[in-house]
C-alpha cells in the first residue's frame, strides 16, 4: 500500500487531519536540530535514516511524539513486524491510539484480520469513536458492507459527523439500501439544511430511483451552490409538465425573462411567448427574439390583422438573416392572408431555391399559384409532395377541387 493510499485510509480511522503534535518542552541540546534532520530525512523518502533520529530522541527524552513518528516511518518502510513488536513493548506501560492505529494497521497488512478485530474488542472502550471507525475501515476491507455500515451507524450514534454519515450513506447505496440512506439524509438535512455533499447524496438517490420530483426539489436546494442546479430542477418541471413549479423556481431565483419564454415555448402558450418574445428583443435588441415574436404572434393568432402586423418586422428580418425560412415564412402569410400575393410567391420561390427538397416550401409555392388561380400549375407541383401534413392535406384537396370546376366548366361549354 503506498504512502498517498495510507494517509487516505488513516483520515478515515482518525476523522480529522493528520498532524504533528507539539513536542513540548525542550529536554536535550539541539533537539531542534535533531527534529529539523529527521523532517529532511522524511522529505527526502530517507525513511530509514527518519526513524533512527526519531529512536535517536525518544530514547534521550522519552516522549510519545517521538516514538509516534518512529512507528509512523517504520510502517511506510512496511516494516510491519518490527511496528507490531515494538507497539508492544511501547503499549505495555501506556496506551496512545496513533501507536496502536499504526499496530492494526500492520496486522491488517499482514492479513491478520481476526487479530486485529481481537484487539480492538479487547483494547477499546466501546463509547470510543476510534473503536467504530477502525471495525468499520477493516469491514471495508473485507467488502463486508453490511458489517460496516452497523459500525458507522453506531459512529453516527456518536458523533453526528457528516463525513461519518456520507460514509455510511455511500455504503448503504452501495449495497442499494436507498430507502435507510434516504432516512439518515433526510433527517440530517431538516436538522442541518441542505449542506452541499448532503444534497448530492440525496440527489444521486433520487436519481437511480427515478424520484423526479423529489430530485428537482433537492436540484432547487442546491442552486445556492450552483446555478446549473437550478437549471437541471427546470428541466424536470419542463419534462413533466409541471410549468407552474417552473414559473414559480423562476421568480424566487429571479432567472429571468429569457427562462419564462422558454416555459411558455414549451407549453405551446403562443401568446404569452410572444408577449416574452418582444419583451426581450425590447430589453436586448436581439434578433432571434424578434424573430420569435413574429412566429408565436402568428401561431397564437393567424389572422390577416395579425399578418400586416408582423410583415415589416419580417422584411426588417431578412436584410440580417436572409434564410429559406424566413422567405417562406414572409411569403405564405402575404399568399395565405390575400396581402400581395405576387410578392409573397417572390419570397417563396427564394426559400424554394435555398431550399428544393423542402415539402413544406414547395407547398407554399403550390398554394401560391392557386391563390392566383392557377390550379393546373399548383397541381403539378403539389401532386409529388408525400408530407402527411394537414395543411398540405388541406392544400392537395383544394387544387383538385378547383381542377375538377375547370374540368367541369370546359365540360358545359
Amino acid at each position: 500500500m503506498g504512502k498517498l493510499a495510507v494517509l487516505f485510509l488513516i483520515l478515515f480511522i482518525t476523522g480529522c487531519s493528520v498532524k504533528t503534535p507539539p513536542v513540548g518542552k525542550k529536554v536535550i541540546p539541539n533537539e531542534d536540530d535533531y527534529i529539523i534532520k529527521a523532517l529532511m530525512y522524511e522529505d527526502e523518502n530517507n525513511l530509514t535514516a527518519a526513524a533512527d533520529m526519531y529512536k535517536f530522541l525518544y530514547d534521550k527524552t522519552k516522549k510519545p511524539v517521538y516514538f509516534e513518528k518512529l512507528i509512523e516511518d517504520l510502517f511506510y518502510q512496511k516494516k510491519y513486524n518490527d511496528v507490531i513488536k515494538l507497539s508492544d513493548e511501547f503499549l505495555e506501560d501506556r496506551f496512545d491510539k496513533k501507536i496502536f492505529m499504526y499496530k492494526i494497521l500492520s496486522l491488517l497488512e499482514l492479513k491478520k484480520t481476526k487479530e486485529a478485530k481481537e484487539e480492538l474488542l479487547t483494547k477499546l472502550n466501546k463509547k470510543d469513536e476510534f473503536f467504530y471507525r477502525m471495525m468499520a475501515f477493516i469491514y471495508l476491507k473485507e467488502r463486508n458492507y453490511k458489517k460496516a455500515a452497523d459500525y458507522l451507524k453506531s459512529l453516527y450514534a456518536l458523533n453526528h459527523d457528516k463525513q461519518t454519515l456520507l460514509q455510511l450513506v455511500d455504503i448503504l447505496i452501495k449495497i442499494k439500501k436507498y430507502n435507510e440512506a434516504l432516512a439518515y439524509l433526510r433527517t440530517h438535512l431538516d436538522m442541518y439544511g441542505c449542506e452541499f455533499d448532503i444534497c448530492l447524496r440525496l440527489a444521486i438517490i433520487y436519481k437511480q430511483t427515478y424520484d423526479y420530483d423529489n430530485l428537482a426539489t433537492i436540484y432547487e436546494k442546491m442552486g445556492k451552490f450552483d446555478q446549473k442546479y437550478l437549471m437541471f430542477a427546470l428541466r424536470i418541471y419542463l419534462d413533466n409538465g409541471e410549468f407552474d413549479r417552473a414559473l414559480k423556481l423562476i421568480d424566487n431565483n429571479n432567472l429571468g425573462d429569457e427562462y419564462k419564454l422558454i416555459v411558455y415555448e414549451t407549453k405551446k402558450d403562443y401568446k404569452k411567448a410572444a408577449f416574452y418574445a418582444y419583451k426581450l428583443y425590447e430589453k436586448t435588441a436581439k434578433l432571434p427574439y424578434l424573430l420569435k415574436y413574429c412566429t408565436y404572434r402568428y401561431e397564437s393568432e393567424p389572422t390577416k390583422k395579425t399578418a400586416k402586423e408582423i410583415v415589416p418586422k419580417l422584411k426588417y428580418l431578412l436584410k440580417f438573416y436572409p434564410s429559406a425560412y424566413l422567405y417562406n415564412f414572409l411569403g405564405y402569410i402575404l399568399i395565405d392572408k390575400g396581402i400581395n400575393i405576387k410578392e409573397g410567391l417572390k419570397y417563396v420561390q427564394k426559400a424554394v431555391e435555398l431550399k428544393p427538397d423542402n415539402e413544406e416550401y414547395i407547398d407554399s409555392l403550390a398554394w401560391g399559384y392557386y391563390k392566383l388561380g392557377k390550379c393546373k400549375e399548383a397541381w403539378n407541383i403539389i401532386k409529388y409532395i408525400k408530407l402527411k401534413d394537414k395543411e398540405i392535406l388541406y392544400h392537395k384537396r383544394k387544387i383538385k377541387e378547383c381542377i375538377k370546376k375547370i374540368k367541369s366548366k370546359k365540360g358545359k361549354k
